[in-house]
C-alpha cells in the first residue's frame, strides 16, 4: 500500500492480488471524510477485498469533504465509484439532483436483513436508497471521570434541572462544568449545533425536533430559542468553561477533552459523540469503575430520552459489476471489523460481532439498540448548504459575540429552503 499526503487529501492505493492483472482493471476509486489513522484502518478492509478479488482500490480522504466531494460531482463531472457521507441531507440533494442513482432494488433487498431497520431507515429517502449506513455513532453522550466524581459526591445527573445543579456549583471553580472546543477547520461549530439539536429533543421530543430539522418549525419558534438559551447557561455563560468562550472557539474538538485528564481536572465534563473514544490519552480506560465513562444526556423529567446519532452513509455512483461488489463487502462485518477492533465504530449490522467492540463502542450500539427513539443528527440532515454550512458559521458567529441570538435565528429562517409540503 503507497501512500501519499496532500495538505489535508490522503491518497490509499491499495494493491490488488488475486489472478487478474491490475493494468488489464479499471480500479475503483472511493471519497470520504476519513484521514490518517481512519483511513488507514478502512485501507486494510478495502486491502482485503482487493486481494480477493484482484481488482485495485483507492480511496481518497479530505478534510474539507462536502465541498470537495461537490466539486467533483457539479463541477467535473467526475464522481468517485464509492463515497462516504456524514451528511444525509447531502446524499438527498445528490438524488434528488439525479447526481447520485439510487441503489437498484434487488441489491437493497439482498442487504436489507443486514442492517438494524432503524439505522437502514436513516438511507431511505421517500422509499430511495442512494446508499445504507456504513458508520453510526451517539451524539448525546456527556464523558466523565468516574474518580472525580466520586471524590466531590457527585451522581450522574438524572435530569437536565440536576446537570444544571453541577454547572451551578462547579461554575467558576478550579475544576470548571465543561470542556469543550469548536474548532474543526471548514467545519467548525459542528459540535455546538449537536449540542442544540440534544436540547430540542430533550425539551421538546421527538416530534418536535423532525419537524424543525425538515423545515416545518422555524428557528425563531419559542421551543427552539428555548433550547439556544438553555445552550448558552450551559455551556457559556460566565465560569462555565475551561478557558472559557474564546477557548471553545479556538481550541479544536479532538483536543477539547484534554483538560478532563489533566491532575486536577481542568473539567468535569465533556459533551461528545462516542467516537471521542480515540481522541483520549493512549491506555485509557472505560467503564463505570474506569478512567473514563459516560451518561446520555438527560431529559426533563428523568425518562429514558430520545438518542441523536450520527450516520455516515456509503453511496455508490456507478453501479458497475465490480462497484456494487465492493457496496455488497462494505455491508458486512468483515469489511469493518478492523475499525470495530481499533475502537471509535458502532457498525448498524445486526450481525455483527459485539466482541469486536471496544468496552465505550459496545455501550454505545447498547444505547442506540435501547434507544426510545433514534434521530439523526439535525444539521446533517438538512440541505447541505443550510445545515453543515450555515447553521455551523452561524453558531459560531452568535458563540463569539458576533451577533445576537436573535440574529442567527432571523438569518436561519430567512435562508431556509422549501420544504416539501411548502
Amino acid at each position: 500500500m503507497n501512500r501519499l499526503l496532500f495538505a489535508s487529501v490522503i491518497l490509499l492505493a491499495v494493491s490488488c492480488g488475486g489472478s487478474q492483472d491490475a493494468d488489464d482493471v479499471e480500479p475503483v476509486t472511493l471519497f470520504g471524510p476519513y484521514r490518517q489513522a481512519d483511513a488507514d484502518l478502512l485501507a486494510t478492509a478495502l486491502d482485503q477485498w482487493s486481494h480477493e478479488t484482484g481488482i485495485p482500490v483507492r480511496y481518497t480522504g479530505s478534510a474539507d469533504f462536502v465541498n470537495d466531494l461537490e466539486s467533483q460531482v457539479y463541477d467535473y463531472a467526475s464522481p468517485p465509484d464509492i463515497a462516504f457521507v456524514p451528511q444525509p441531507g447531502l446524499v438527498e440533494r445528490l438524488l434528488e439532483t439525479e447526481a447520485l442513482p439510487a441503489l437498484p432494488a434487488d441489491f437493497v433487498d439482498e442487504i436489507r436483513p443486514r442492517f438494524d431497520p432503524e439505522a437502514l431507515r436513516l438511507a431511505d429517502f421517500d422509499g430511495v436508497f442512494g446508499g445504507f449506513p456504513f458508520r453510526m455513532n451517539v451524539k448525546s453522550l456527556v464523558w466523565y471521570r468516574p474518580d472525580q466524581f466520586a471524590q466531590r459526591g457527585l451522581a450522574v445527573p438524572d435530569t437536565l434541572d440536576q446537570l444544571d445543579a453541577i454547572v451551578d456549583e462547579y461554575s467558576g471553580t478550579e475544576t470548571f462544568p465543561w470542556c469543550l472546543g469548536f474548532e474543526s477547520q471548514t467545519a467548525t461549530g459542528w459540535p455546538a449545533t449537536d449540542w442544540v439539536e440534544d436540547l430540542v429533543a430533550r425539551e421538546w421530543g421527538p416530534d418536535t425536533y423532525r419537524n424543525w430539522v425538515e423545515g416545518k418549525v422555524e428557528f425563531s419558534d419559542d421551543r427552539i430559542l428555548s433550547s439556544f438559551e438553555s445552550f448558552q447557561h450551559q455551556t457559556f455563560g460566565v465560569g462555565r468553561t475551561y478557558g472559557g468562550r474564546a477557548a471553545m472557539l479556538s481550541t479544536n474538538t479532538a483536543d477539547a477533552a484534554d483538560p478532563l485528564f489533566f491532575e486536577p481536572p481542568g473539567c468535569l465534563m465533556f459533551k461528545q459523540a462516542s467516537f471521542a473514544s480515540s481522541w483520549m490519552p493512549d491506555g485509557t480506560t472505560f467503564g463505570e469503575a474506569a478512567d473514563v465513562h459516560f451518561f446520555v444526556l438527560p431529559d426533563k423529567i428523568g425518562d429514558d430520552p430520545p438518542i441523536v446519532a450520527g450516520v455516515d452513509l456509503a453511496i455508490a455512483f456507478d453501479h458497475r459489476p465490480e462497484v456494487l461488489d465492493l457496496m455488497r463487502f462494505l455491508a458486512t462485518p468483515d469489511a469493518v471489523q478492523p475499525w470495530a477492533a481499533a475502537g471509535s465504530f458502532v457498525s448498524p449490522l445486526v450481525e455483527f460481532d459485539s466482541a469486536d467492540y471496544s468496552a465505550s463502542d459496545l455501550a454505545a450500539a447498547e444505547l442506540l439498540l435501547a434507544a426510545p427513539d433514534v434521530l439523526v443528527d439535525g444539521s446533517d440532515a438538512m440541505p447541505v448548504d443550510y445545515g453543515s454550512t450555515l447553521f455551523w458559521s452561524e453558531i459560531t458567529e452568535w458563540i463569539s459575540g458576533a451577533q445576537s441570538l436573535d440574529q442567527l435565528t432571523a438569518t436561519m429562517d430567512a435562508e431556509r429552503p422549501a420544504t416539501k409540503s411548502d
